[in-house]
Parts: C-alpha cells; sequence; structure tokens
C-alpha cells in the first residue's frame, strides 16, 4: 500500500524538476562585541557597553532590531538614529512589548478555554451523550474523528 502525502497534499509535478531560485546571503557574522561598536557608531546610547552585549547574546540583535528602526533617521536605510536614541530606550520598547504580549496571551487563553467548554457543554447536552466525540456518526467526515 502506497502512503498518502500528508494532509492530503498532492504534488503537481516533481519537486526536483522546479528551478531553484538561490538568493546570495551577503551578511557575515558580527559578534555581539563588534555590534555594540556599529550601534554606537551609528549614533545610538550605550551607557553599559557590558549589559549591551549580554542582551545581544541572549535576546539577539534581529529580536532587537525591530525595536531599534522607529529610532532611525530617515531616510531609515542609512541606518542613522535620532537624537537621545538609547540602547536603553529600546530595551524599555522590548519590556514593555513582551509584558503585553504575556497579558494579552493569558486573556486569549482564558477565550479559549471558556469556548471549548461552552462548545464541549452545548453538543453534549444536545447529543445527550458524554462520548460524543468518540462516536463516528456524528462526524460527516470520518477522517476528522481519526485525526482527533
Amino acid at each position: 500500500m502506497l502512503a498518502k502525502p500528508l494532509n492530503n497534499a498532492q504534488i503537481s509535478e516533481p519537486f526536483y524538476f522546479r528551478p531553484v531560485m538561490k538568493t546570495p546571503y551577503s551578511k557575515h557574522f558580527t559578534s555581539p562585541q563588534d555590534l555594540v561598536s556599529l550601534l554606537k557608531d551609528r549614533g545610538l546610547e550605550i551607557k553599559s557597553k557590558e549589559k549591551a552585549i549580554d542582551y545581544l547574546t541572549n535576546i539577539g540583535y534581529y529580536r532587537l532590531s525591530s525595536y531599534c528602526y522607529p529610532l532611525l533617521k530617515s531616510p531609515k536605510s542609512e541606518h542613522f538614529y535620532k537624537a537621545n536614541a538609547s540602547f536603553d530606550l529600546v530595551m524599555n520598547m522590548y519590556r514593555f512589548d513582551r509584558k503585553l504580549r504575556m497579558l494579552l496571551f493569558n486573556e486569549i487563553e482564558k477565550i479559549e478555554v471558556a469556548i471549548r467548554s461552552a462548545m464541549s457543554n452545548i453538543i453534549t447536552e444536545g447529543l445527550n451523550d458524554v462520548f460524543w466525540i468518540t462516536n463516528p456518526k456524528n462526524f460527516y467526515n470520518q477522517s476528522i474523528l481519526q485525526k482527533l
């Protein structure tokens, strides 16, 4: 018996006949120490070089770079920072975003649990069957039951 493609995916032609378009990646590795120097050269105020190196090592430059973006002068493609732009401000925006995300996900989880509970209660009461989820007759598409 032949194996089915995952999730019933249909492949129209063999993937090895498709031309592969590769974009050369020209950027090289830059150490956190060198990144701190680069950011300073571009006008970002950094009070504690050691703390900045630690944050760049543990959080990562590319994660923090999105918080640097609003602090860039126009045109932003030149990568120079506005007056009074600081690494402390970048970290404050990062911390605010992290706390906001945690608060939102906490509330979203409550909504998700409430919806699941309501669905389970309504369906169980409507079918008068606490094991409705295991009964194939409750599903038009049997593959849904098999996936569960």
